[in-house]
């Protein structure tokens, strides 16, 4: 069987130039109902593509927003299986390119093999393991191409000048660049200057540049309109579900979605 063909990257093309919204939700937070209203929320504002998160019991990269919405999550008993049939579900209504944000445990217990077929059959375009390095696990990295699977890799304010190539042949789809070291959400860390460490990869790789870690407003996200080729927002969108879980979420998560897109236009 040939390999799938990757939605991001024409998602990126046909709008070159242009800075485009990806929004992350947790899948199963506060439901696996309202992912799926969010998700397709997204779809409708414009959003380049979204990443869905398979909730765990350590993320280490993330902030408390992100690892409360995955508990609540957890406690549902979402985990993997459950967060690939919610792409399955977005991708029945929605060509809208997917990354499945993950750790290494929940994603390869079952083996790389298993998961990657599973993300490709449920429409996953990407996928990014944060805590997985390009040097580690070949046959996961190996796994992940034969199902023709983005592979989305993270570039630190700290990263040198010899990691730099290492992290950029493995990226697939769209380069990660973090705003700042640290969590996801809220908090202080070391940044640089923004602009120039994107120009930097800018030069260094002909992947679209996506900016993520700490932007949660449009103050912040009109500050990368031109710079970047999207911005990453993800923690903000969970403290506006958990604002009230059981109430508005579709509305005021849409909101801010549609401030975020407007401040980018």
């Amino acid at each position: 069987m040939a390999a799938a063909v990757s939605r991001l990257g024409p998602a990126f093309a046909s709008a070159h130039g242009a800075t485009g919204l990806i929004p992350y939700v947790t899948a199963g937070y506060p439901s696996l109902e309202a992912s799926l209203e969010l998700l397709l929320a997204f779809d409708r504002l414009g959003a380049r593509a979204v990443e869905v998160g398979i909730p765990f019991s350590d993320p280490i990269a993330d902030g408390p927003d992100i690892q409360r919405a995955a508990e609540w999550a957890l406690r549902a008993r979402v985990g993997m299986v459950e967060a690939l049939e919610l792409v399955a579900r977005l991708r029945a209504r929605s060509q809208l390119p997917v990354v499945v944000m993950t750790y290494a445990n929940p994603a390869l217990r079952g083996g790389a093999e298993d998961f990657a077929r599973r993300a490709r059959a449920a429409g996953v375009d990407g996928v990014l393991i944060s805590d997985l390095p390009p040097e580690e696990s070949p046959e996961v990295w190996a796994a992940l191409d034969r199902e023709g699977l983005d592979t989305v890799t993270l570039v630190a304010p700290t990263t040198d000048d010899a990691r730099l190539p290492r992290l950029l042949a493995r990226a697939r789809g769209f380069v990660y660049c973090l705003a700042r070291t640290g969590v996801t959400g809220r908090g202080e860390g070391y940044a640089g200057v923004l602009p120039e460490r994107v120009a930097a990869l800018r030069r260094a790789t002909t992947l679209p540049v996506a900016v993520g870690f700490g932007i949660a407003d449009a103050m912040q996200a009109r500050a990368l309109r031109g710079v970047a080729d999207a911005i990453v927002v993800g923690a903000a969108f969970m403290r506006a579900v958990a604002e009230d879980p059981a109430r508005g979420v579709v509305e005021r998560v849409g909101g801010l979605a549609a401030a975020l897109v407007e401040a980018l236009s």
